[in-house]
Protein backbone atom coordinates (compact mmCIF):
# COMPACT_ATOMS: atom_id res chain seq x y z
CA UNK A 1 0.00 0.00 0.00
CA UNK A 2 1.21 3.50 -0.86
CA UNK A 3 0.47 6.81 0.87
CA UNK A 4 -2.13 7.73 -1.79
CA UNK A 5 -3.70 4.31 -1.30
CA UNK A 6 -3.84 4.77 2.47
CA UNK A 7 -5.37 8.24 2.17
CA UNK A 8 -7.83 6.96 -0.43
CA UNK A 9 -8.93 4.22 1.94
CA UNK A 10 -9.32 6.77 4.73
CA UNK A 11 -11.43 9.04 2.52
CA UNK A 12 -13.64 6.12 1.50
CA UNK A 13 -13.96 5.09 5.15
CA UNK A 14 -15.14 8.59 6.08
CA UNK A 15 -17.24 9.60 3.08
CA UNK A 16 -19.06 6.48 1.93
CA UNK A 17 -20.87 5.97 5.27
CA UNK A 18 -21.81 9.65 5.23
CA UNK A 19 -23.23 9.23 1.73
CA UNK A 20 -25.22 6.20 2.87
CA UNK A 21 -26.48 8.15 5.87
CA UNK A 22 -27.63 11.19 3.92
CA UNK A 23 -29.03 9.46 0.83
CA UNK A 24 -30.54 6.26 2.18
CA UNK A 25 -31.07 6.58 5.91
CA UNK A 26 -31.80 10.28 6.40
CA UNK A 27 -29.83 9.82 9.60
CA UNK A 28 -29.80 12.45 12.31
CA UNK A 29 -26.75 13.48 14.26
CA UNK A 30 -24.93 10.73 16.16
CA UNK A 31 -24.99 13.04 19.15
CA UNK A 32 -28.67 12.29 19.87
CA UNK A 33 -30.18 8.86 20.53
CA UNK A 34 -33.84 9.36 21.46
CA UNK A 35 -34.82 5.81 20.52
CA UNK A 36 -33.61 2.44 19.27
CA UNK A 37 -34.22 3.47 15.65
CA UNK A 38 -31.62 6.24 15.87
CA UNK A 39 -29.06 3.86 17.39
CA UNK A 40 -29.67 1.26 14.67
CA UNK A 41 -29.18 3.86 11.94
CA UNK A 42 -25.80 4.74 13.43
CA UNK A 43 -24.91 1.03 13.53
CA UNK A 44 -25.82 0.57 9.87
CA UNK A 45 -23.87 3.64 8.75
CA UNK A 46 -20.70 2.64 10.58
CA UNK A 47 -21.02 -1.00 9.58
CA UNK A 48 -20.51 0.24 6.01
CA UNK A 49 -17.26 1.95 7.00
CA UNK A 50 -16.12 -1.15 8.87
CA UNK A 51 -16.85 -3.30 5.82
CA UNK A 52 -14.74 -1.00 3.62
CA UNK A 53 -11.72 -1.32 5.90
CA UNK A 54 -12.23 -5.08 6.29
CA UNK A 55 -12.31 -5.48 2.49
CA UNK A 56 -9.05 -3.53 2.12
CA UNK A 57 -7.37 -5.66 4.80
CA UNK A 58 -8.58 -8.81 3.06
CA UNK A 59 -7.29 -7.69 -0.34
CA UNK A 60 -3.90 -6.83 1.18
CA UNK A 61 -3.86 -10.07 3.20
CA UNK A 62 -3.02 -8.06 6.30
CA UNK A 63 -5.34 -9.76 8.79
CA UNK A 64 -2.58 -11.50 10.82
CA UNK A 65 -0.59 -8.27 11.15
CA UNK A 66 -3.69 -6.19 11.88
CA UNK A 67 -5.13 -8.50 14.53
CA UNK A 68 -1.97 -9.67 16.28
CA UNK A 69 0.72 -7.56 17.91
CA UNK A 70 4.32 -8.71 17.71
CA UNK A 71 5.61 -6.01 20.04
CA UNK A 72 4.78 -6.16 23.73
CA UNK A 73 5.12 -3.73 26.60
CA UNK A 74 5.46 -4.27 30.33
CA UNK A 75 2.45 -5.51 32.22
CA UNK A 76 1.95 -2.37 34.32
CA UNK A 77 0.86 -0.53 31.15
CA UNK A 78 -2.43 -2.42 31.55
CA UNK A 79 -3.24 0.37 34.01
CA UNK A 80 -3.91 2.76 31.11
CA UNK A 81 -6.71 0.90 29.31
CA UNK A 82 -8.18 -0.34 32.60
CA UNK A 83 -8.30 3.23 33.96
CA UNK A 84 -10.25 4.36 30.89
CA UNK A 85 -12.77 1.52 31.22
CA UNK A 86 -13.32 2.06 34.97
CA UNK A 87 -13.65 5.83 34.58
CA UNK A 88 -16.01 5.43 31.62
CA UNK A 89 -18.25 3.10 33.60
CA UNK A 90 -18.29 5.47 36.56
CA UNK A 91 -19.18 8.51 34.41
CA UNK A 92 -21.88 6.93 32.24
CA UNK A 93 -25.34 8.42 32.75
CA UNK A 94 -26.98 5.21 33.98
CA UNK A 95 -30.12 7.05 35.05
CA UNK A 96 -30.68 8.20 31.49
CA UNK A 97 -29.96 4.67 30.27
CA UNK A 98 -32.70 3.39 32.57
CA UNK A 99 -35.13 6.00 31.31
CA UNK A 100 -34.35 5.22 27.67
CA UNK A 101 -34.94 1.50 28.10
CA UNK A 102 -33.03 -1.67 27.29
CA UNK A 103 -33.91 -1.59 23.58
CA UNK A 104 -32.51 1.89 23.03
CA UNK A 105 -29.39 1.11 25.04
CA UNK A 106 -28.79 -2.10 23.06
CA UNK A 107 -29.18 -0.25 19.76
CA UNK A 108 -26.82 2.52 20.85
CA UNK A 109 -24.32 -0.07 22.11
CA UNK A 110 -24.44 -1.78 18.70
CA UNK A 111 -23.83 1.56 17.00
CA UNK A 112 -20.90 2.27 19.32
CA UNK A 113 -19.46 -1.18 18.62
CA UNK A 114 -19.55 -0.53 14.86
CA UNK A 115 -17.84 2.84 15.38
CA UNK A 116 -15.13 1.32 17.56
CA UNK A 117 -14.57 -1.72 15.36
CA UNK A 118 -14.19 0.32 12.19
CA UNK A 119 -11.93 2.96 13.72
CA UNK A 120 -9.71 0.42 15.47
CA UNK A 121 -9.32 -1.66 12.31
CA UNK A 122 -8.33 1.53 10.51
CA UNK A 123 -6.11 3.37 13.00
CA UNK A 124 -4.78 0.67 15.34
CA UNK A 125 -4.76 -1.83 12.47
CA UNK A 126 -4.11 -0.59 8.94
CA UNK A 127 -2.30 2.60 9.91
CA UNK A 128 0.04 0.85 12.33
CA UNK A 129 0.90 -1.93 9.87
CA UNK A 130 1.48 0.63 7.12
CA UNK A 131 3.58 3.01 9.23
CA UNK A 132 5.82 0.33 10.71
CA UNK A 133 7.31 -0.28 7.28
CA UNK A 134 8.27 3.39 7.05
CA UNK A 135 9.26 4.75 10.48
CA UNK A 136 10.24 3.91 14.03
CA UNK A 137 7.76 2.88 16.68
CA UNK A 138 7.51 6.31 18.31
CA UNK A 139 6.63 7.77 14.93
CA UNK A 140 4.03 5.04 14.46
CA UNK A 141 2.43 5.88 17.80
CA UNK A 142 2.38 9.63 17.17
CA UNK A 143 1.30 9.64 13.52
CA UNK A 144 -1.46 7.03 13.96
CA UNK A 145 -2.78 8.91 17.01
CA UNK A 146 -2.71 12.27 15.20
CA UNK A 147 -4.54 10.78 12.23
CA UNK A 148 -7.19 9.42 14.59
CA UNK A 149 -7.57 12.84 16.16
CA UNK A 150 -7.78 14.72 12.86
CA UNK A 151 -10.66 12.66 11.49
CA UNK A 152 -12.77 14.06 14.35
CA UNK A 153 -12.29 17.63 13.11
CA UNK A 154 -16.00 18.16 12.51
CA UNK A 155 -16.53 17.99 16.28
CA UNK A 156 -14.13 20.89 16.82
CA UNK A 157 -10.48 21.40 17.81
CA UNK A 158 -10.95 20.26 21.39
CA UNK A 159 -12.33 16.95 20.19
CA UNK A 160 -9.38 16.59 17.81
CA UNK A 161 -6.93 16.97 20.70
CA UNK A 162 -8.73 14.58 23.05
CA UNK A 163 -9.25 12.01 20.28
CA UNK A 164 -5.53 12.09 19.46
CA UNK A 165 -4.69 11.57 23.14
CA UNK A 166 -7.17 8.71 23.34
CA UNK A 167 -5.54 7.25 20.23
CA UNK A 168 -2.21 7.14 22.10
CA UNK A 169 -3.77 5.13 24.94
CA UNK A 170 -5.50 2.84 22.44
CA UNK A 171 -2.16 2.28 20.74
CA UNK A 172 -0.76 1.06 24.06
CA UNK A 173 -3.86 -1.05 24.62
CA UNK A 174 -2.98 -2.89 21.43
CA UNK A 175 0.65 -3.22 22.47
CA UNK A 176 0.02 -4.47 25.99
CA UNK A 177 -2.74 -6.93 25.02
CA UNK A 178 -1.10 -8.36 21.91
CA UNK A 179 -4.01 -7.65 19.60
CA UNK A 180 -6.95 -5.50 18.58
CA UNK A 181 -9.68 -6.82 20.88
CA UNK A 182 -8.75 -4.74 23.94
CA UNK A 183 -8.50 -1.44 22.01
CA UNK A 184 -11.97 -2.13 20.60
CA UNK A 185 -13.38 -2.77 24.08
CA UNK A 186 -11.71 0.34 25.55
CA UNK A 187 -13.02 2.40 22.64
CA UNK A 188 -16.54 1.03 23.19
CA UNK A 189 -16.38 1.88 26.89
CA UNK A 190 -15.30 5.47 26.16
CA UNK A 191 -17.89 6.17 23.46
CA UNK A 192 -20.72 4.45 25.27
CA UNK A 193 -20.03 6.46 28.41
CA UNK A 194 -20.11 9.73 26.45
CA UNK A 195 -23.13 8.78 24.34
CA UNK A 196 -25.30 7.89 27.34
CA UNK A 197 -25.58 11.64 27.97
CA UNK A 198 -27.33 11.99 24.61
CA UNK A 199 -30.11 9.44 24.98
CA UNK A 200 -32.61 12.23 24.51
CA UNK A 201 -34.67 13.94 21.80
CA UNK A 202 -33.88 17.40 23.14
CA UNK A 203 -30.56 18.89 21.89
CA UNK A 204 -30.50 21.30 24.82
CA UNK A 205 -30.79 18.40 27.25
CA UNK A 206 -27.80 16.50 25.94
CA UNK A 207 -24.62 17.48 27.75
CA UNK A 208 -21.19 15.95 27.32
CA UNK A 209 -20.17 15.13 30.89
CA UNK A 210 -16.88 13.55 29.86
CA UNK A 211 -14.45 16.14 31.23
CA UNK A 212 -13.20 13.82 33.98
CA UNK A 213 -12.79 11.01 31.45
CA UNK A 214 -10.75 13.30 29.21
CA UNK A 215 -8.67 14.44 32.20
CA UNK A 216 -7.84 10.84 33.13
CA UNK A 217 -6.85 10.25 29.52
CA UNK A 218 -4.50 13.26 29.53
CA UNK A 219 -2.80 12.05 32.72
CA UNK A 220 -2.37 8.57 31.27
CA UNK A 221 -0.79 9.94 28.09
CA UNK A 222 1.66 12.00 30.16
CA UNK A 223 2.68 8.91 32.15
CA UNK A 224 3.03 6.74 29.03
CA UNK A 225 5.01 9.41 27.20
CA UNK A 226 7.42 9.94 30.12
CA UNK A 227 7.90 6.18 30.44
CA UNK A 228 8.20 5.59 26.70
CA UNK A 229 11.73 4.16 26.77
CA UNK A 230 10.68 1.62 29.38
CA UNK A 231 7.52 0.57 27.60
CA UNK A 232 8.35 0.45 23.90
CA UNK A 233 11.07 -1.65 22.24
CA UNK A 234 12.22 0.17 19.12
CA UNK A 235 11.69 -2.73 16.73
CA UNK A 236 10.46 -6.30 16.45
CA UNK A 237 14.08 -7.42 16.63
CA UNK A 238 14.59 -5.57 19.93
CA UNK A 239 11.47 -7.16 21.32
CA UNK A 240 12.67 -10.62 20.32
CA UNK A 241 16.09 -9.99 21.84
CA UNK A 242 14.59 -8.98 25.17
CA UNK A 243 12.27 -12.00 25.39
Amino acid sequence: MTWPGLLGLLIAFLLVPSFVSVIFLDSQSERLFPDAHAGLKVAIVHAVGTAIVALAITLKRWWPAVLHERLRVRGWVWIAPLAIVVTAAALADWERVGDAGAGTFAAVALGVLMIALGEELMFRGVWIVFLRARMGELGVAIVSSLAFGLVHFLAGPVQVVFSALLGFVLYFARRVSGGLMVPVLVHVAWDLSVFTAFMTDDPADGSDASFALALVNVLLVIVLAVAWRRTAPRSVEDAAASS
